[in-house]
């Protein structure tokens, strides 16, 4: 009696269980081998999200962390550009510190064992710069432009790792020829921008234009190995055969 082909959802649970472990394996085999040498920038950038946080609880804090990190609509853009790489890790509009230092954790982490700590630190400079700035042009769109966005939303604070935590999910799916994460991830934040009509979650769409952009030039797959040509048949194996 043949046997029953696995049905739709075996086959489905699989593959995603196969782009699991293209992501997983190299992360954990990274982290086996150096250990917290292989993850600096995630280190680094976990303690400043915990100092970030104790600080704000007291006024002086607060202004200090805003004085180092902070971003908003009407802050000069060399201002904004001087600050960008601390914003992402001051407190953000609607993520509680501890979101945010989950997702620095594990998606930083990732990414920094797949890509290295020099991509992972430009991904995610290059990836927030381009929300950011994408969000101050939707803010000169009119009101009745499909993706206008309340001008209260000018006054909410533009920081937190959200931006970059997108890129480096892209950038990771991408390098580990796993298109789940990386189109999941796509998808994912453009339903949000569908859905809701805040700032920080359409800013999110020049985000995914720019962590296309890092993948395709900065993040590429390693290339496969090809099969090694035949070896030549000398004259006395010709001869023997």
């Amino acid at each position: 009696m043949p046997e029953r082909a696995p049905g739709l959802p075996a086959r489905t649970g699989r593959a995603l269980l196969a782009q699991w472990h293209r992501v997983a394996g190299p992360t954990w085999t990274v982290l086996c081998r150096r250990r917290l040498a292989a993850v600096p920038l995630t280190a680094a950038s976990v303690v400043l999200v915990i100092a970030f946080h104790a600080l704000a609880l007291t006024d002086a804090g607060e202004r200090l962390v805003w004085s180092l990190g902070g971003v908003r609509a009407d802050v000069p853009v060399w201002l904004v550009l001087l600050r960008l790489p601390l914003s992402l890790f001051a407190p953000a509009p609607g993520l509680p510190w501890w979101g945010a230092l989950l997702q620095v954790a594990v998606i930083f982490g990732m990414a920094e064992c797949v890509l290295g700590t020099l991509r992972t630190l430009t991904v995610s400079l290059v990836v927030t710069a381009a929300a950011t700035f994408f969000a101050r042009f939707l803010l000169t769109l009119g009101p009745g432009h499909v993706l206008a966005v309340p001008p209260a939303e000018a006054m909410l604070a533009d920081t937190g790792p959200s931006a970059a935590v997108l890129g480096l999910l892209i950038c990771t799916g991408w390098a580990c020829r796993a298109p789940v994460l990386s189109m999941g991830t796509v998808v994912t934040f453009s339903l949000e921008c569908v859905l809701t009509a805040t700032l920080s979650s359409r800013a999110h769409l020049g985000g995914i234009a720019a962590a296309l952009l890092c993948a395709a030039v900065a993040c590429r797959p390693p290339a496969r190995a090809a099969p090694l040509p035949p070896a030549p048949v000398t004259a006395r194996q010709d001869a023997v055969g």
